[in-house]
């Protein structure tokens, strides 16, 4: 293991404190991935309208009929407690939980047509999984849960864009912010480069943004200059290189000297830049100022920026702003109370903020679950359903997308009487993922090769949502 700065460290994913580490070379050694990449590269709708993406991740999975499709002619224990209210956009409405959304609808689209039949059972890990990657996840339990992040799983959407639609020298690639993701013991999950190699992690950063964050892996040490960092890559250079290291160290290296010299990236995460007034406008909790980071990272030059929402996918729903969307008990009060003012109040400014300063047009931003939830109040398909309660449902579940090309105030699809299943326009997450790649002018077909040299596309299968464009 070497550092360039001395110290050694674990290998691992771009945390931190490990961003100017080199390891990971046990993630990327024998890839082929820089040698001839496939691609068919369509010009169709929307294609390459996106310069940077902002995926927000709602791990545990919020209520599609709670929040996006209100289902107000449903049974009582199907609708719910809540009732529909109108939007900026004619004919959309959304839940009464979302007030100040319902106000930016001529910003956004709504996708209520998603569905999935996840492998094993319907639990968070493999359908995170599936989310994250564009893969099915071959390597996980009958029962869908969750196994550690491998270098043999296929690259997170992020890891994708960071190596193919790289962002200018001095910005990292792809950045997660929030807080990791987590299902049960297993953290990480989907969230790294997989098979194309530890140069392409993302960039880590999961302090409580309400406090000020730590950037001393941003800037250099005290007794450290960039004439003397320089010159032990030089040394490190003249040393010599083994062929299978070389790409992966000069990778790595190159990236984090870059960050130091331009302190681009720095700038972007001082959120104490920020006016009072901005900071309140998103709301002083760890997803509101998570949002108000990935617009200054947008900014700040960074292609992929991941929000999740800062409770595991599988943790018990509690009161508190940082709570879970995994309401399988006593989802009315939760919702209501807790998780959806925080939710409303930063994206509502967030979509606000960056069409005001121009930058919506050329951001996509995509605010996904990694399922629904069941229709039917407290009835239970994993015997994990108490009063009140919604349980998972991948059968049928909604999306949001705004900028990048996205035409606003559009619902694409629809779901049944009951939001149970997709009934116009059919829509799988593969194909979510697809309309990422198109938006920023990837070719979701395109190929690299892992290391025995099979041909793998960036999704498995699916094609991009053009009818959103």
């Amino acid at each position: 293991m070497l550092s360039i700065l001395g110290k050694v460290r674990r290998a691992g994913g771009w945390t931190r404190r490990e961003l100017l580490k080199v390891g990971g070379l046990a993630w990327g050694g024998g890839l082929g991935q820089r040698a001839g990449a496939q691609t068919a590269t369509p010009r169709g709708q929307g294609f390459g309208r996106a310069q940077a993406v902002l995926f927000l991740y709602m791990q545990g999975a919020p209520s599609h009929i709670d929040l996006w499709d209100p289902k107000p002619e449903a049974l009582p224990e199907i609708r719910g407690e809540f009732r529909p209210i109108a939007t900026r956009a004619p004919g959309m409405y959304l839940g009464e939980v979302l007030p100040r959304l319902a106000l930016q609808a001529d910003k956004f689209a709504l996708v209520r047509s998603l569905g999935v039949k996840p492998r094993g059972l319907a639990n968070h890990g493999a359908s995170i999984y599936m989310l994250m990657t564009g893969y099915d996840p071959s390597n996980f339990s009958p029962t869908g849960l969750a196994v550690p992040p491998s270098p043999q799983d296929p690259p997170s959407v992020g890891s994708v864009v960071a190596r193919y639609r790289p962002a200018p020298r001095g910005a990292p690639s792809f950045v997660s912010i929030g807080g990791p993701i987590r299902e049960g013991s297993v953290t990480g999950v989907g969230q790294f480069a997989g098979l194309l190699g530890g140069a392409y992690h993302p960039l880590q950063m999961h302090d409580d943004p309400t406090r000020p964050l730590r950037l001393e892996a941003l800037s250099l040490p005290p007794d450290m200059t960039l004439g003397r960092l320089q010159a032990r890559l030089d040394l490190r250079t003249g040393l010599g290189q083994r062929p299978v290291a070389t790409s992966a160290f000069d990778a790595y290296y190159d990236q984090a000297f870059s960050l130091i010299e331009s302190n681009r990236a720095a700038r972007a995460f001082r959120l104490e830049s920020e006016s009072l007034a901005t900071r309140e406008r998103f709301g002083f909790t760890k997803f509101g100022q998570s949002c108000l980071l990935a617009r200054r990272l947008v900014e700040g030059g960074v292609r992929y920026v991941q929000v999740n929402w800062p409770a595991g996918s599988d943790t018990e729903p509690e009161p508190g702003p940082d709570g879970s969307w995994d309401t399988h008990r006593n989802n009315f009060p939760m919702l209501r109370d807790w998780r959806c003012p925080v939710f409303d109040r930063a994206m509502a400014a967030l979509l606000a903020d960056l069409h005001t300063r121009g930058l919506l047009e050329s951001t996509l931003v995509v605010v996904a679950g990694e399922f629904g939830r069941s229709p039917k109040i407290g009835a239970p398909t994993t015997d994990n359903v108490g009063p009140g309660g919604r349980d998972h449902w991948p059968e049928c579940y909604t999306a949001l997308l705004a900028g990048g090309g996205v035409r606003p105030g559009q619902v694409y699809g629809a779901s049944d009487r009951n939001g149970a299943y997709p009934r116009l326009n059919p829509a799988h997450p593969y194909d979510l993922l697809a309309t990422i790649y198109h938006a920023l002018g990837l070719d979701p077909a395109t190929e690299y090769h892992d290391s025995l040299q099979r041909p793998r596309r960036l999704v498995e299968q699916g094609q991009p949502i053009v009818g959103l464009f």
